[in-house]
């Protein structure tokens, strides 16, 4: 056979096949549109797969919750419709968890048909999920600040976190770069303590030891800046015994009674002498 007879062979294969295929799919699409179970197959189909993703997202909402994460409840949807069924010791249980439901992404509408049940036992698997999880977001936090802090750069910190405190690792080569992530970790949301074990490799800097007293005027200044309301440019803190004192100038004596209240508010601090001069006073 000539090489031009085996290429026209192949064409006519060829475009046969393309014909059976825009056949066939004629013929589906004829049979979607006239024939209405298999139009509502589809449908349904669909429907399902969004209602598994909304049961989902539901559950995932429900297990953050710290109240509402230590009972088994049970969740089924149907066309976006969320029936919740199982049993909550208390009336607030269960609306906090129809009101979780009904912010969830997906849900139209919310069946609340939890038993109340005072004796109901607790999950302990998930009852520590949510803590967990604000862990977890802590520690990203302040991983993520530590990245972007130029001091920072290159530097290797080991930050955990257990019940929102936060203990830190590693070295760094002086005293003041170990005192940074410090800082950024109190500055995260949701911090309760944080506890560095950050070791410093240099010899050279002779620096003594940080006493009890300059923590606390550390502390009482990371407080402050953690209010975003009150400028520490012109303001000195000194701890002494416990007795902070804080000297300098504010722009206000809404300012300078802040400042007194949140250095009050430091643990260790037993007293607060507020030497602050508030401009607004001046000026009337």
């Amino acid at each position: 056979m000539q090489p031009s007879m085996k290429n026209d062979a192949g064409a006519s294969k060829l475009i046969l096949m393309l014909i059976l295929m825009v056949i066939i799919a004629g013929g589906i699409y004829f049979a979607y549109t006239r024939n209405a179970s298999l139009r509502g197959a589809f449908h349904s189909m669909k429907e399902s797969t969004q209602d598994a993703t909304t049961t989902s997202r539901v559950r995932t909402a429900l297990l953050l919750s710290k109240r509402v994460s230590p009972f088994d409840i049970k969740v089924e949807t149907v066309q976006a419709e969320v029936t919740l069924t199982g049993q909550v010791p208390t009336d607030e249980v269960k609306n906090v968890a129809g009101a979780i439901v009904q912010d969830t992404s997906g849900v139209k509408q919310v069946h609340n048909d939890l038993g109340i049940n005072p004796l109901v036992e607790r999950n302990p698997e998930t009852e520590h999920l949510g803590e967990r999880v604000a862990d977890l977001e802590i520690k990203a936090d302040i991983d993520d600040s530590i990245s972007k802090s130029p001091e920072m750069k290159d530097k290797h910190i080991d930050v955990q976190v257990k019940n929102r405190i936060v203990t830190l690792g590693g070295s760094l080569e002086t005293a003041a770069l170990r005192y940074a992530p410090e800082q950024i970790s109190w500055q995260a949301s949701g911090v309760k303590g944080v506890t560095n074990n950050i070791a410093v490799t240099s010899t050279v800097s002779g620096a003594a030891p940080e006493t009890a007293d300059e923590k606390l005027a550390r502390r009482v200044e990371f407080e402050l800046y953690s209010t975003k309301a009150v400028s520490l440019k012109t303001m000195q803190i000194h701890v002494n015994n416990g007795t902070a004192t804080l000297t300098g100038n504010v722009s206000s004596r809404a300012e300078r009674l802040l400042a007194e209240k949140v250095a009050q508010s430091v643990e260790g601090i037993r007293k607060v002498v507020n030497n602050l001069a508030a401009l607004d006073d001046t000026q009337s």
